[in-house]
């Protein structure tokens, strides 16, 4: 049989059977579950084209905004957060168990239950938990996680990776890439229930709280891997900006450092700030060069994240 052949009759495995009419009598909230199991099969396309609008997993009490992302591996990914009152946060969780269930009838649902939180890793049987490179065949295609916060709120997370990318390898298929971070499953994902907040998470956190005090308050003096990190006055000493910039070894070392960072910070930052994904030419060179932005609404704190060539740029902006 020829090896195309084989790896489709794999994913083949992965898929849910189809869910027709499952929520003809329910609610918004089990249709659109019910449609990003569907686009996970043929890999987010319309989501990732922009031909189709994002589902969304808000009810009418808890507002969770979701968004497209990809794992350093290129694997596309759906994903949904919020933090949220903890008890709107276990009502929205119970609604969505109840309805990925029946959804996917044939997936095995693992649950971890310390305390108050729940992390759960859904999928074909006997699938594991997404690693931080990013997923593979046989490993479990949705996460779900609530995580109570010191303050009695919580965090919420959905994380659904395409189940048909031409990413998605045999773990063994997989080499490691020379500049990838140590960790890039997006920020505050406890994948499995582990910690997941390594040395970058932990000093990418902290430079995004400095903003809050102009960088006064201490940010990492570096990020890991960074070649340097300074902190900068804007035109006119209108803001201030904690810059930090990458030198990887290809353009496409380059590629996935810029993925891992827009992964992690979409994650950070508040789920009201908007961001966007365009192409545009460098301040000083002309040159293009791909560019994220993510600004909290009119209040003047911005992040960008520049990728040009074998470069990374981070610019963390506070208003003064």
């Amino acid at each position: 049989m020829p090896p195309k052949t084989c790896l489709f009759l794999s994913l083949l495995f992965l898929l849910p059977p189809p869910a027709f009419a499952q929520c003809q009598v329910k609610d918004q909230l089990c249709a659109s579950l019910e449609e990003i199991l569907d686009a996970a099969s043929i890999d987010f396309r319309g989501y990732l084209s922009h031909t189709l609008p994002l589902p969304q997993v808000s009810t009418d009490s808890t507002k969770v905004p979701c968004s497209t992302s990809t794992w350093a591996n290129n694997v596309p990914m759906f994903i949904c957060y919020a933090q949220v009152p903890l008890n709107s946060a276990t009502v929205w969780y119970t609604r969505v168990m109840d309805y990925l269930k029946p959804l996917a009838p044939s997936w095995n649902f693992t649950v971890k239950a310390p305390g108050e939180n729940r992390y759960v890793d859904a999928g074909p049987a006997n699938c594991e938990p997404t690693p931080t490179e990013g997923p593979y065949i046989g490993q479990c295609p949705l996460h779900l996680e609530l995580a109570k916060q010191a303050d009695s709120s919580a965090k919420i997370y959905l994380v659904v990776n395409s189940i048909s990318s031409p990413y998605l390898l045999r773990h063994t298929l997989l080499s490691p890439t020379p500049a990838k971070s140590p960790q890039s499953a997006p920020l505050g994902v406890n994948l499995g229930g582990s910690a997941g907040c390594d040395e970058f998470c932990q000093a990418l956190k902290k430079a995004f709280e400095a903003r809050a005090t102009g960088f006064a308050g201490a940010p990492p003096s570096k990020l890991p891997g960074a070649k340097d990190c300074l902190i900068k006055k804007g035109p006119g000493d209108l803001d201030v900006r904690f810059v930090c910039y990458w030198q990887e070894v290809s353009a496409s070392a380059a590629e996935t450092r810029f993925r891992d960072l827009v992964a992690r910070l979409q994650i950070l930052v508040p789920s009201d700030w908007s961001s966007h994904q365009d192409m545009e030419p460098d301040e000083q060179t002309g040159a293009p060069l791909t560019a994220w932005f993510t600004g909290e609404p009119s209040r003047g704190n911005e992040i960008h994240v520049y990728a040009a060539g074998d470069s990374v740029g981070l610019h963390i902006t506070s208003p003064k």
